[in-house]
């Protein structure tokens, strides 16, 4: 996982970038343009966000552009879930995503969010985490945010399933929040309905029970 650089180490790689491409360059090149102390720092930045990368002592070759840029978008949140070693659930539209096989998906590089219940006495430790790992963090309620994000939803019990190995609201809660937003998520309840034999009183499009029965 790529992570993002202050500028100034952002305008250092451009410079060696450009300057060496995939070809390596010694630690002291920076020293045309930098103090000794600022070329240490600056090649410590790069090196330990993954921007360039050691090749023998005292030189280094840049990581490609657009490994690094390719890098900084990958989802990283549902490891994070496992690792932080709380008890959690995907619910909303994450548990719609999990029942449904993923053959429904929300997310994008661009906009990717995570709606999770949690122990209510854990939000804060969930905050903390989360922030740390640079992931942006929201509690009940969804704001304008890029990338990965989470929105936790603090329950004084947790209440689920798993399936696929990921904690997640029970069917029957997924099948009423299809329900309740059919207009959107009418795709997600035909594959319920398909593929689990959930009742529902909603009536959904022969073409889309069609669509899904190819996929299942």
């Amino acid at each position: 996982m790529m992570e993002p650089i202050p500028t100034y180490a952002q305008q250092a790689y451009a410079i060696l970038y450009n300057r060496f491409g995939d070809r390596p360059f010694e630690f002291n090149y920076l020293s045309w343009f930098l103090s000794e102390g600022m070329v240490k720092k600056t090649l410590h930045i790069l090196e330990k966000r993954n921007w360039i990368r050691r090749v023998r002592k005292g030189h280094y070759v840049c990581i490609n552009p657009e490994e690094i840029f390719r890098g900084m978008v990958q989802l990283k949140v549902p490891r994070l879930l496992d690792e932080i070693g709380k008890k959690y659930a995907y619910t909303r539209t994450s548990a719609v995503e999990v029942w449904t096989d993923y053959s429904y998906i929300q997310r994008s590089w661009e906009h990717s969010p995570y709606f999770v219940k949690v122990f209510g006495e854990d939000v804060g430790y969930w905050v903390k985490r989360l922030r740390e790992n640079k992931v942006t963090v929201f509690i009940k309620e969804a704001k304008p945010a890029m990338g990965e994000f989470v929105v936790l939803y603090p329950e004084e019990r947790l209440e689920y399933d798993i399936h696929n190995d990921k904690p997640v609201d029970k069917l029957d809660e997924v099948t009423r929040f299809c329900e309740e937003n059919i207009e959107a998520f009418e795709y997600p309840l035909a594959y319920l309905k398909s593929k689990f034999g959930v009742k529902t009183m909603e009536k959904i499009d022969e073409r889309v029970l069609e669509e899904v029965a190819r996929v299942i």
